[in-house]
C-alpha cells in the first residue's frame, strides 16, 4: 500500500526527529564523557595515582618491557607469543605530551626497565582542529616533548623504541564537524622529524606500512575508531614488533 505525500510528511518528520534525538543523545554522552575526563584531570593533573600499585610492589626477576604514552599505548596488548620480557604497560587516555613528560621518573624510570615503547603525541595534534592559529607551536611542543621523553628513558638506562604516531581513520558523523584536516597532516609533520632522534639506543618503529593503506589513512579492519587501532591492528603491530624486541639487548 502507497502513501500518499500528505501522509508521508509525517512519517518523514517522525523519522527525523528520531534521527535527531539520536544524534543529540551521542553528543550529550560524549560531552559526559568529556566532563567526566576533565574533573578527573584536575584532582590528578599528571596521572600519577593511576599506576601508584605497581610502584609499591615492582615487579621482580628479568628485563622489562614498559609500553609508555596516551590511550593508543593503554590499549596496546601484551604479545600473544613470548618475548624474554616482563611487560608492564603505563598508558594514560587523553593525555597530552606534556603530561606524558611529567610520567617519566614515576612510571618509567623507577622500574628501571631495558626497554621503553613509546607512543605519544595525537593529542597535542588533535587540539589543532580548536586551535588552528596555534600550529605551529603546538607541533613544535610536541616534538620538542617527545624528544625529552626519549632523552629520559635512555639516561633512565632503556632502550626507546619510538613509535611513530598513528595515522587517522575514518571520522564519524559527529565528529567532523570539530575536525580539522590540518590535524593529518601535523601527524606526518612529526612523523617524518621522528626519525631525527633515532640513534644510540633509540629505534624507530614505522607503523605505516603496517597499518595503512594505499590513501595513507588506516586500514579499515585496523580501525576501532578514528583514534583507536581494533584488536586486528594491534595483533599486525605486534607480529612486527616482536622480532624488533626480540633483536635488542637484554
Amino acid at each position: 500500500m502507497r502513501l500518499s505525500p500528505a501522509a508521508r510528511l509525517p512519517l518523514a518528520l517522525a523519522l527525523a526527529l528520531v534521527v535527531s534525538l539520536g544524534a543529540n543523545l551521542v553528543l550529550v554522552r560524549v560531552a559526559l564523557q568529556y566532563f567526566k575526563t576533565a574533573t578527573l584531570v584536575r584532582l590528578d593533573p599528571v596521572g600519577l595515582r593511576v599506576y601508584a600499585g605497581d610502584r609499591a610492589a615492582l615487579p621482580a626477576g628479568g628485563p622489562l618491557v614498559v609500553f609508555f604514552g596516551d590511550s593508543r599505548a593503554a590499549m596496546w596488548p601484551e604479545p600473544a607469543t613470548p618475548t624474554g620480557y616482563r611487560i608492564l604497560n603505563h598508558g594514560i587516555g587523553y593525555q597530552t605530551t606534556a603530561q606524558i613528560l611529567m610520567r617519566v621518573d614515576e612510571d618509567v624510570a623507577s622500574f628501571h626497565p631495558t626497554v621503553v615503547v613509546l607512543e605519544a603525541g595525537v593529542n597535542d595534534l588533535k587540539a589543532i582542529a580548536e586551535f588552528p592559529d596555534q600550529e605551529g607551536r603546538i607541533i613544535a611542543e610536541c616534538e620538542a616533548n617527545i624528544e625529552r621523553i626519549v632523552d629520559r628513558c635512555r639516561r633512565a638506562g632503556a632502550t626507546v623504541v619510538l613509535v611513530t604516531i598513528f595515522d587517522i581513520g575514518d571520522l564519524s558523523l559527529w565528529r567532523r564537524p570539530f575536525w580539522s584536516n590540518e590535524v593529518v597532516g601535523a601527524v606526518r609533520e612529526i612523523n617524518a622529524y621522528l626519525p631525527r632522534l633515532a640513534g644510540d639506543h633509540v629505534v624507530l618503529f614505522d607503523t605505516a606500512p603496517i597499518l595503512d593503506d594505499v590513501k595513507g589513512t588506516i586500514q579499515g579492519a585496523y580501525q576501532l575508531d578514528y583514534l583507536h587501532l581494533s584488536a586486528a591492528g594491534y595483533a599486525a603491530l605486534n607480529q612486527r614488533l616482536l622480532p624488533l624486541l626480540s633483536a635488542l639487548p637484554k
